[in-house]
């Protein structure tokens, strides 16, 4: 008799770019609900915004040195169980933040940064088991579109529910979200690769693996590309809200200008289309550019919301673009047999982003202005493009 199962189910039999899709929306969702309340609830308790940069500073250097410990988790508890670990960690941090007190609110950020690197490193461990390389060019926009309504609504819902029913409305959500991606990832029962042969001794040390990365030099390249468009995205995040405050404007109206970026992540595809078209590096290299330029003149029309909002949504375009290919050239240059090691290395390129760009900012701000802040950082983003013509041509 035929039967024609739900399609979950279906792929879950073959997982592929469609399942991890949905596994990436979940978990955007439970983090964009967040993304924007969680800088909006900082500058409310630290009344500062030189304070809200260094507090996402010390959130990040906490997260880079906590992700090496990553690799020895999974190795002890397998993969399965450090992603269950990631989600859960969502919903303790959700909790905290929920406290809406300093303490809850440093202490929640911290939790949320190491339970988004263990579903960050072990989730990109089961692309690499699961997908081919030659498909990744498709898969990774899809990926990333799967996620576009979760990102183009989250911020904004996360602070209308804040502002309209109470902070409790807003992290309850992220928490269901999060424990709707642990259910959803248990029916997979997606298993480790037999391909791959065991190790018979323990993983190299934190060290060892920092320096075994950096003597590759597609992977050290790999790194620079994706670091620059994290870069990018934590400023947007924390910037585009503080600048909408500033210039008189509503949280919501902040909120609502994040969304509004994160909506091009619907257009991965077509980005995704043009890297298999004219090659990773010339679609790079024009976004980066993009990206920076634009984000230089924000600076310029700073003050002017309507111009400064739109140069800031055509960054938000140039960097999806950064988003559908940036992750490439790391997953077609990585040895099978060093995954789980140099995976934990090449992530701690969103780490050290949500430390060396606030604390850049940090020290601008204690002298300059919030408008100083966008000229000097859209400089910095346009130099990123002088990276990516290392690239090899063929990849």
């Amino acid at each position: 008799m035929h039967v024609r199962y739900p399609i979950w189910l279906r792929l879950a039999a073959r997982p592929g770019a469609a399942v991890f899709g949905a596994m990436f929306a979940l978990e955007s969702t439970a983090r964009a609900l967040l993304s924007t309340v969680i800088t909006l609830q900082a500058l409310a308790l630290l009344q500062d915004m030189r304070d809200v940069s260094l507090v996402f500073s010390l959130v990040g250097l906490t997260g880079l040195v906590a992700s090496f410990s990553i690799p020895a988790l999974v190795r002890r508890l397998s993969r399965r169980v450090v992603y269950s670990l990631g989600a859960g960690l969502l919903v303790v941090a959700a909790l905290l933040l929920g406290t809406v007190t300093l303490p809850g609110q440093i202490l929640g950020m911290l939790v949320r940064v190491f339970g988004t690197a263990c579903l960050s490193i072990t989730a990109s461990l089961y692309i690499m088991q699961y997908i081919n390389r030659k498909d990744l060019t498709r898969a990774e926009p899809l990926r990333l579109q799967f996620s576009g309504l979760a990102w183009t609504l989250g911020p904004w819902l996360g602070v209308k529910l804040y502002e309209s029913l109470g902070p409790h409305w807003a992290y309850g959500s992220s928490a269901v979200a999060a424990l709707l991606l642990l259910v959803f990832f248990w029916t997979l029962r997606l298993t480790e690769n037999p391909a791959l042969p065991k190790a018979v001794k323990p993983p190299p040390s934190p060290i060892a693996s920092i320096g075994r990365f950096l003597v590759q030099p597609r992977l050290r390249l790999a790194w620079v590309i994706t670091f620059g468009r994290s870069c990018w995205w934590v400023f947007f995040f924390v910037y585009t809200p503080l600048y909408m405050i500033q210039a008189g404007h509503s949280k919501e109206a902040g909120a609502l200008v994040v969304s509004a970026g994160n909506a091009m992540l619907f257009l991965t595809p077509l980005f995704g289309r043009l890297g298999m078209r004219y090659g990773l590096r010339s679609v790079l290299t024009l976004a980066f550019l993009g990206v920076g330029g634009t984000t230089f003149l924000a600076g310029l029309f700073f003050g002017a919301s309507p111009g400064a909002v739109a140069f800031l949504l055509l960054g938000a375009l140039g960097c999806v673009a950064l988003d559908a290919l940036g992750n490439i050239p790391f997953i077609r240059s990585v040895h099978p047999y060093e995954r789980p090691q140099m995976t934990t290395v090449f992530r701690t390129y969103i780490d050290v982003s949500e430390l060396l760009p606030p604390a850049l900012f940090a020290l601008i701000l204690t002298v300059a202005d919030l408008r100083t802040v966008f000229l000097v950082f859209g400089v910095i983003v346009a130099s990123f493009a002088l990276w990516v013509r290392f690239l090899p041509r063929q990849m």
